[in-house]
């Protein structure tokens, strides 16, 4: 039995500025990057009319010591990731920004850097900076609300996006986050609106086409969530994100082949893309093809080995290969990160009772679903199987307690 452990993934926390140096300097187009940290660039047509609108705010001209500087920054930082020199950019952006204190740009890629790094508070400082002394440069706002966006502060998120679009009432960035919040509320209207105020800074923004198709989604509206995804992949073929949406879609449309090739295209443009890896996962064991979900779900571990819906999933699809013992360490595991995980509760409970017979363990594990859950589905189905255990426990104490007085009544006769 599956159990409720593995559910189809998609990702939001990555929306908008994900990678260093992605921002160039001067006079020209400030592209924002989709989630797999790729630049957009800006023209064409949407799947949405947008409507004629005031172009975003010119970008301030810097000098020209500066500029030089923050392309040396550039090619420190280098197109691989395994060879980007962090420190070394960073210095080289530092001095860009003494050359000129109102480089937005600079500001913004030295926190981009930092959060690269990990170091948290350093890039939330320079977001600070890149807004507060850049002209008209709501980019720091922006990633400052995406950073608390992951951090779980939805209110300092939401207002860290306000401010940004104060400066430039056409931030993609912000608008996009912003139409998330409101989708997650259902007002499915304002997160329109918002998606298409970011269409009008870059018509040819792909995470703006992952957002609204994901809106249209939520309301069930599957054929033109399909239409927005497949005119999303037609700006970028490489977009992730956007076959990951398309595969969910197809899900809904019951067309599980399509939904395969979508998470499959979704991989191939980026191997490493987890929600495209936890989707092809639940679709193969779902085949039961154990191997190639397992697979699928140890990618996942490599790339984040805390990641616990990865480790749940992982032990189902090795008790599928009926490597029980493995599949019992993994959901203690995942309860290790995650102790009131009522996932792993629950399977660590089927486990228990229908695959080793540790019928005493399984309605222990059974109490913490009951302690954490709220579901009242599974509520229910958690106390039918206590009451299964307990039963089955208890004819299994008299059938024992039968077989002794049969050898004792045995014995007696000898």
């Amino acid at each position: 039995m599956l159990g409720r452990t593995l559910r189809w993934v998609d990702q939001w926390a990555a929306l908008g500025l994900t990678s260093a140096l992605l921002v160039g300097c001067g006079g020209g187009p400030s592209p924002q990057p989709e989630p797999g940290g790729q630049p957009v660039g800006q023209g064409g047509a949407s799947v949405d009319q947008v409507g004629d609108a005031p172009a975003p705010p010119p970008k301030p001209k810097v000098k020209r010591e500066a500029a030089e500087l923050f392309e040396q920054a550039v090619k420190a930082y280098g197109p691989e990731k395994a060879t980007h020199d962090l420190d070394g950019a960073i210095s080289l952006l530092k001095e860009a920004v003494d050359a000129a204190p109102d480089f937005g740009e600079a500001y913004l890629n030295i926190g981009l850097m930092y959060e690269e790094k990990g170091n948290l508070e350093e890039a939330e400082a320079w977001f600070k900076r890149a807004s507060e002394k850049g002209k008209n440069y709501g980019a720091g706002f922006a990633n400052l609300g995406r950073l608390y966006s992951a951090q779980g502060r939805a209110a300092d998120a939401a207002a860290a996006f306000q401010r940004a679009i104060q400066l430039n009432r056409f931030d993609g960035t912000a608008h996009l986050h912003l139409a998330l919040q409101a989708k997650e509320r259902k007002d499915f209207a304002q997160a329109v609106k918002h998606v298409r105020t970011a269409l009008k800074e870059d018509s040819q923004n792909v995470s703006a086409y992952q957002v609204l198709a994901r809106i249209y989604y939520d309301l069930g509206r599957y054929e033109l969530a399909k239409l927005v995804c497949e005119s999303g992949i037609q700006i970028d073929a490489q977009a992730a994100p956007v076959h990951n949406v398309l595969g969910l879609v197809y899900l809904k449309m019951d067309d599980v082949t399509s939904a395969a090739r979508s998470f499959e295209a979704a991989l191939k443009a980026d191997p490493d893309y987890v929600p495209a890896l936890m989707n092809l996962g639940s679709i193969t064991f779902n085949y039961r093809d154990y191997e190639s979900s397992y697979k699928a779900f140890n990618h996942v571990l490599e790339l984040s080995p805390k990641n616990v819906d990865a480790l749940i999933s992982r032990a189902v699809a090795a008790r599928g290969m009926d490597r029980l013992d493995e599949a019992e360490q993994g959901y203690k595991k995942a309860l290790e990160l995650a102790p009131n995980s009522v996932a792993a509760h629950f399977n660590l409970g089927v486990l228990y009772q229908e695959y080793m017979n540790k019928l005493p363990e399984a309605i222990k594990a059974y109490e913490q679903v009951l302690r954490h859950g709220r579901d009242a589905d599974l509520r229910q189905d958690t106390t039918n199987r206590i009451k299964a255990s307990q039963i089955q426990i208890q004819a299994l104490k008299e059938a024992e307690e039968m077989m002794k007085e049969q050898e004792k009544a045995g014995g007696g006769n000898g």
